[in-house]
């Protein structure tokens, strides 16, 4: 039976966590996650993802411990407190902080990508929300994140855009 590998990508918008998350899978033989609904419940609703940090994230965790699944997240609890510092929404702590328990006891890693500078970046979904500064300080919150989870994490400077680089580093982290 192989190893049960849980790996939660987080970071700024435009880190490239999709392209590199996907890569990882495919290398690995671990499926994929990325919440299709998110960028719509986000325009939609902001408490929608306190209501998925308290009701769809245990359920989650549940699924996993009892199928023993391996997971590769594009984004996950660690975003919500981030995102939620960054713009000053309503979140619920308690449930981001038990989701980082329990993702603890499963072994989960998070990998933070970063980059050093995000001038001249333009997010197309939200170009007058997710401006160069707000990023940097987005990156920002995900350094404290990494101070108080109790998973282990792994800042992956995502500058060069090396995927190779990237999922070398990667995988000399999760083994």
């Amino acid at each position: 039976m192989k190893e049960q590998k849980i790996i939660i990508f987080c970071g700024a918008d435009m880190t490239g966590k999709t392209e590199i998350s996907k890569a990882l899978s495919k290398k690995l033989d671990i499926p994929y996650f990325k919440a299709s609904t998110e960028k719509n419940n986000f325009k939609k609703s902001p408490e929608f993802f306190i209501n998925e940090m308290r009701y769809a994230d245990p359920r989650m965790i549940d699924i996993i411990k009892q199928t023993g699944l391996s997971l590769i997240m594009d984004r996950g609890f660690p975003c919500e407190w981030v995102y939620s510092h960054a713009f000053g929404r309503e979140t619920d702590n308690t449930a981001t902080f038990k989701s980082d328990k329990e993702f603890s006891k499963l072994g989960a890693k998070i990998i933070i990508c970063y980059r050093n500078y995000y001038d001249g970046l333009i997010d197309p979904d939200r170009p007058d929300l997710l401006i160069p500064s707000k990023l940097l300080e987005i990156n920002d919150l995900y350094f404290k994140f990494t101070e108080i989870s109790n998973c282990e994490t792994f800042c992956l400077n995502v500058e060069d855009e090396n995927i190779e680089r990237e999922l070398n580093e990667i995988l000399n982290f999760i083994n």
